[in-house]
């Protein structure tokens, strides 16, 4: 007799742990002229130049705060003709946010617009994280978009996290 209640609730907590996350849902800033994907119920936060947007699980503050989150997605436009040398871009991409360890950067070939991809960590008030980025290069600007996870938990977050940024797109 206690088998049958047992069996039930075996079922539904397999049920429960099969079900997928959320789609994500899409964002377009036509400001910073970019469109981006965020897990649902993620929270957009814009700098007061209107030039970063910082998306974030849980709001703390207005505005984007890079010492603040340990898991984020971050996009920034960066106004101008951006360098031409693949060293002064590198030091832009490590720049923006408090990368402390930098494993990659690489120009991804046959991307247009030109682009490079990178990997490093960081670190903030809430922890240290790890990262992955996409530094697009166009003839008036930089974007940078950027997606990080706490340490313990990026073995799990990298394959979301690369996902995040290669749905991020400069819009024309």
């Amino acid at each position: 007799m206690r088998t049958w209640p047992v069996a039930c609730l075996g079922i539904a907590l397999l049920a429960g742990c099969a079900r997928t996350p959320a789609p994500p849902v899409r964002y377009q800033d036509p400001l910073l002229r970019v469109a981006l994907e965020h897990p649902s119920g993620w929270h957009v936060l814009r700098s007061a130049d209107g030039r970063w947007l910082q998306v974030v699980p849980a709001r703390e503050s207005p505005e984007p705060d890079a010492l603040r989150y340990a898991e984020f997605l971050s996009v920034r436009v960066l106004p101008g003709e951006p360098p031409t040398q693949d060293d002064a871009l590198r030091q832009q991409a490590f720049s923006l946010l408090p990368f402390h360890g930098v494993a990659k950067f690489q120009r991804e070939e046959g991307k247009s617009p030109p682009r490079y991809r990178f990997e490093g960590t960081g670190s903030g008030m809430a922890g240290q994280w790890a990262a992955v980025g996409i530094l697009f290069v166009q003839p008036d600007r930089l974007v940078h978009a950027v997606c990080a996870k706490p340490l313990d938990r990026w073995r799990e977050g990298q394959r979301e996290c690369d996902q995040l940024v290669e749905r991020v797109q400069p819009l024309p």
